[in-house]
């Protein structure tokens, strides 16, 4: 009878008279259960966040994106360094030459100034020392003529000479064309590759190119652009100056 009234007693409750049965009970259930994380699972420990992230192509694209804004916000952090000047433009040729006239006497020297055309006597205005470009060119011609010389003199005294009529082999009234021709050669490549030379050519890219009102200088504007690497550089008094002298768009650009 007693055993019969604790069957009832624990169909009733549904608990398992003993605690073997319970434990098996549990085990059961918890093999029938599919082995599943729910959403948003939080793993108990870091195991899971042993493994690289950067595996995969997705990980590495992602990885090259951090990586990029981490360098971008370095670069913002570090402005002083990013920073290549201040610009600003004027609508007439008269303005821009005594704004250099202004900036020269104000003891700047590492400034440019962009122009749409030729603005007669702005070099002495921004104090620019003659070009040596005119004594690279003196050299190559000079160059070009003792070549010729040389050439004529191996050729027609010292290597082959020829004896025609009783005349000296080495005549320089026959080879003055010669003369001529090496003159201009070697004088016109030196302007040209001394020209790319001086003009720091080719430049694909400058920054007084990211400036918004920049693509005018082609066309009605004239841009004065002063480094910051000027020992009379300083942002505000710059900036200030600029504007006393008239200005337009004054803006930093960077490098």
């Amino acid at each position: 009878m007693q055993r019969n009234s604790d069957a009832r007693r624990q169909k009733r409750s549904g608990k398992p008279a003993s605690a073997e049965e319970a434990r098996a009970h549990k085990d059961a259930a918890r093999d029938s259960q599919p082995d599943v994380k729910p959403q948003g699972h939080v793993p108990e420990d870091d195991a899971e966040y042993a493994e690289p992230r950067e595996s995969g192509p997705h990980g590495q694209a992602a990885l090259s994106i951090e990586r990029k804004l981490e360098r971008k916000a370095e670069q913002e952090a570090d402005g002083e360094s990013a920073l290549f000047g201040i610009m600003g433009y004027f609508t007439s040729p008269k303005d821009i030459y005594h704004a250099c006239e202004a900036l020269r006497d104000a003891g700047y020297s590492r400034f440019d100034a962009h122009t749409p055309f030729p603005v007669h006597g702005l070099e002495k205005a921004m104090g620019l020392k003659p070009s040596p470009l005119p004594w690279l060119v003196l050299g190559g011609g000079a160059t070009g003529l003792a070549s010729a010389i040389a050439l004529a003199w191996y050729t027609q005294y010292y290597d082959y000479p020829l004896i025609i009529s009783g005349k000296p082999s080495f005549s320089y009234q026959a080879f003055i064309p010669i003369f001529f021709e090496l003159t201009v050669l070697f004088a016109a490549l030196t302007c040209f590759f001394g020209l790319f030379a001086l003009g720091r050519l080719p430049t694909l890219f400058h920054p007084t190119m990211t400036h918004p009102s920049f693509p005018r200088a082609t066309d009605d504007a004239f841009f004065i652009s002063v480094e910051a690497s000027d020992p009379k550089f300083d942002s505000t008094e710059t900036r200030n100056l600029l504007q006393r002298l008239g200005a337009q768009s004054i803006r930093e650009v960077a490098s």
